[in-house]
């Protein structure tokens, strides 16, 4: 593997149960609390159900115009005859609203299961979306390998991975994605010639590492960070392994893309 991980950067409220959390300067664990707290705890809960059910509304209102912008972009292309890139960008307008449309699905459907996601795609797919926004070279190398969670959720993490990795390395710099398999697990590692832990702007890129720790923590993986041989950070996503959806499948045929 290209990018070497320090295992002192080991998230611990991922790699750790909640008992050892208090040691790190993290929230107690519920069970942890003074008596004297069940009504604050309430009020908590309250409020987050609050906030859960605007959440829900939210993704109900945003999931009928995504749907709309998906429509409009299909149809502008095969009604009119488009030069390739302005056809290129219609269907990369189609793809983003659909991704939208998607993660408000998943939010709004409180039915649903893990299943499995296809790591090699979701990594092809969340390249190809940052590089409408983003001018660094970004590089994938990747098997297929299946992942036991849900592809939203696995769209999420790289989405917010690549984002920070994008912003860190600069206009002038490289991103990597690299999809594994290890020991039975899906890897998937997210590296980039950035100035590395610690010393980049604060900001979104602590809310969008924030999101990726909670998703692996839902699909039961391992989040790490530690240093790329890029130059910048590298993180590691290790989620539980699934069979591949199509017989006979070669999971071990790597696939190679840039730009």
């Amino acid at each position: 593997m290209p990018d070497q991980l320090n295992t002192k950067f080991a998230w611990p409220w991922i790699d750790q149960p909640e008992s050892a959390q208090a040691d790190h300067g993290l929230p107690a664990p519920r069970n942890a609390l003074d008596p004297g707290t069940h009504v604050s705890a309430r009020r908590g809960r309250d409020s987050a159900a609050v906030e859960v059910r605007l959440l829900r509304e939210l993704c109900h209102d945003l999931t009928m115009p995504a749907t709309a912008i998906r429509l409009l972009a299909s149809v502008a292309v095969k009604e009119s005859d488009p030069d390739p890139c302005l056809k290129s960008r219609l269907l990369q307008i189609a793809d983003e609203a659909a991704r939208i449309a998607d993660i408000c699905g998943y939010i709004l459907d409180s039915s649903r299961s893990a299943g499995s996601a296809d790591l090699r795609a979701l990594a092809v797919d969340a390249a190809d979306s940052a590089r409408s926004r983003c001018s660094a070279m970004i590089d994938v190398v990747a098997e297929r390998v299946m992942a036991a969670a849900h592809p939203v959720d696995v769209a999420r993490i790289l989405a917010n991975l690549v984002d920070n990795a994008c912003r860190a390395a600069g206009p002038e710099g490289r991103v990597r994605l690299v999809v594994e398999q290890a020991g039975g697990l899906a890897r998937l590692v997210v590296a980039d010639s950035g100035p590395g832990f610690g010393h980049g702007e604060p900001g979104r890129a602590s809310l969008g590492l924030g999101i990726v720790a909670a998703l692996v923590r839902r699909s039961e993986g391992v989040l790490r960070m530690g240093a790329s041989d890029l130059g910048g950070l590298a993180v590691a996503v290790t989620l539980p392994g699934a069979r591949p959806l199509t017989p006979g499948t070669q999971p071990g045929i790597a696939w190679r893309e840039s730009g």
